[in-house]
């Protein structure tokens, strides 16, 4: 299955957008999980300190993982597919961030900065070739 995803170039256009998206839940999931079961031992997760750390740390973590794992599943131009999907995230976290500001919940404020931040660092880590994203 993999030496065939890796020789059809148009299955893998099709799968970058889902597979990023997935990515980027699993990120969060994994990371806000980890959290609260490591956390849950020693502090309570649902304290102030406890969900400020949950919220940015999943956050940051699922921006970066939705624009590096969808540049890494195109076959090719994968620079260019992770501006472009740090754009669209960027868009996205504004449409999301408007209702959240209108309704005061400063939670998803502070998700959409980490969100945002967590884009833009490995946007540019793509940038200035740290990732080496096109190997």
């Amino acid at each position: 299955m993999d030496q065939q995803l890796k020789s059809n170039p148009i299955l893998r256009w099709i799968l970058f957008l889902p597979a990023a998206c997935i990515a980027a839940w699993l990120a969060w999931f994994a990371v806000s999980l980890g959290n609260r079961i490591t956390m849950g031992r020693y502090i309570d997760p649902d304290s102030f300190l406890s969900r400020v750390f949950i919220e940015w740390i999943s956050h940051a973590a699922m921006g970066a993982a939705f624009v590096y794992i969808g540049a890494k599943v195109a076959p090719d131009h994968r620079t260019i597919v992770a501006y472009a999907l740090s754009c669209l995230s960027l868009v996205g976290a504004g449409f999301l961030l408007f209702p959240a500001f209108l309704l005061a919940d400063y939670w998803a404020v502070w998700s959409g900065f980490w969100l945002i931040t967590g884009v833009g660092a490995t946007a540019y880590s793509v940038s200035i070739d740290e990732t080496n994203i096109n190997t």
